[in-house]
């Protein structure tokens, strides 16, 4: 009986070690294919940078593409904003007792988002360009007298100085003859490439418009299909894969849609917050540009970490022009702002939707950035968290399989692993 026992134990624990076996190869294929993306991703580029004709080709397939990408990624930042309204309708129709409004609930969501994108856009131009043009319009008329003053406040201080003065008089020369070589002999013979190429930049920027129009139509069409859309990704991964590797699969992709949706939602919601604040802050303190400044901060707020430096930088050289005193207070103002986002407003917003830490935020975006310049600044941060979360997966379950604690915490204080019994040998044991 006492063999059989044992016989009937070594049975069930190796059946429980070829089913973690069996659990965990998901995982792996999933950590594989991620590597194999990956380093895919980074071989392509560098082939696209290395040789120009497949840069070409795949620059114009790009172009190409660029209307159904707009329409795709309009269609996810609104999808959240039309699952509202259509839940919200769908309550309605139940509570009222009409059915016709709940199967017209999605097109009414649909046409609802898009009034309020299309609301969204005019206003903003209609409040931007008017700042715009009065702000190079100002720039005009005090430029030429700061320019004077400028001038004359070198003269004053060169007459103070003669070493200095020299070599004043020598760096204006220089340049001066400098500049009129350039206008002799660039600018004159390239005037008719730079009437072709504002000519391209007119028709570049027609096109752009085009696509954009398009776009709005290809985003209505995918909100319309998204139901037929993900269920045909859900056919096509279970007919391919068996059904533990299809659901961890799937439980990636919901995850995945789950980071890039709270991250990319949350800031941009974060980002017309701190925009707004700055207006309101700025306006007080009567700063000049105080609009258009707003709108470059909260704009550039979108890129995490950085942002908010970024978008400070030509602002502070704006105001700068207009006042020293004002651009000081500018700095601080945006010091001020930078740190009530970063320990207040966003993590309340944005709460743990990556699941990064800050090390691994701020390595994310210098990786992104640096590989694949502003798109990797802007989306380095979720992608790399979707890499993290599937080296987790793998991470745990060959923890699991080892009958060992998933949580880092319960590692802080180990010494080692006991070979023999495998399990975890902690330091104040040897005490």
């Amino acid at each position: 009986m006492a063999e059989n026992r044992k016989v009937a134990e070594a049975l069930k624990k190796r059946e429980e070690t070829t089913r973690t076996n069996w659990n965990i190869r998901p995982y792996l294929a999933m950590g594989l294919t991620a590597f194999i993306v990956l380093a895919a991703s980074i071989v392509l580029y560098f082939f696209i940078e290395r040789y120009n004709g497949a840069s070409a080709n795949i620059g114009q397939f790009m172009t190409i593409l660029q209307p159904i990408s707009i329409g795709v990624i309009f269609a996810y930042l609104l999808n959240p904003l039309v699952n509202r309204i259509e839940a919200g309708l769908d309550h309605l129709a139940i509570t009222k007792g009409k059915p016709w409004i709940q199967k017209a609930s999605r097109t009414i969501g649909i046409i609802t988002a898009m009034l309020i994108l299309v609301l969204f856009i005019l206003l903003f131009i209609q409040i931007l360009v008017p700042q715009l043009y009065e702000t190079i319009e100002g720039l005009a008329i005090t430029m030429p007298g700061q320019a004077r003053e400028t001038s004359k406040w070198v003269q004053d201080f060169l007459k103070k100085n003669e070493v200095l003065a020299k070599y004043a008089d020598t760096i204006i020369n220089e340049g001066t003859s400098y500049v009129e070589k350039w206008l002799r002999t660039d600018l004159l013979p390239q005037s008719k490439e730079i009437i072709t190429q504002v000519t391209s930049g007119i028709l570049v920027f027609a096109k752009a418009i085009m696509n954009f129009l398009i776009g709005l139509i290809i985003c209505i069409y995918v909100l319309l299909e998204k139901d037929h859309f993900l269920g045909g990704f859900k056919k096509i991964i279970y007919s391919l894969f068996p059904a533990h590797t299809g659901n961890v699969i799937v439980r990636t992709a919901r995850r995945t849609h789950s980071i890039f949706s709270g991250f990319i939602i949350g800031k941009i919601i974060d980002s017309i917050i701190i925009g707004v604040l700055c207006y309101i802050i700025l306006a007080i303190v009567r700063m000049p540009y105080s609009l258009l400044v707003s709108c470059v901060v909260g704009v550039t707020n979108v890129i995490p970490f950085f942002g908010p430096y970024v978008g400070a930088i030509p602002s502070f050289l704006l105001i700068l022009l207009e006042s020293p005193t004002k651009a000081i207070t500018f700095l601080i103002i945006i010091l001020i702002l930078q740190q009530f986002d970063g320990n207040i407003l966003g993590p309340k917003i944005l709460g743990q939707s990556t699941g990064l830490t800050s090390f691994w935020v701020i390595f994310a975006i210098l990786v992104g950035s640096g590989m694949f310049g502003f798109l990797g600044m802007l989306f380095g941060v979720p992608v790399f968290a979707v890499i993290y979360y599937i080296f987790n997966e793998i991470v745990k379950a060959r923890l699991r399989r080892k009958h060992l604690p998933e949580d880092s915490a319960a590692f802080l204080e180990v010494d080692l692993l006991d070979e023999d019994t495998r399990t975890l040998k902690y330091k104040k044991e040897d005490c």
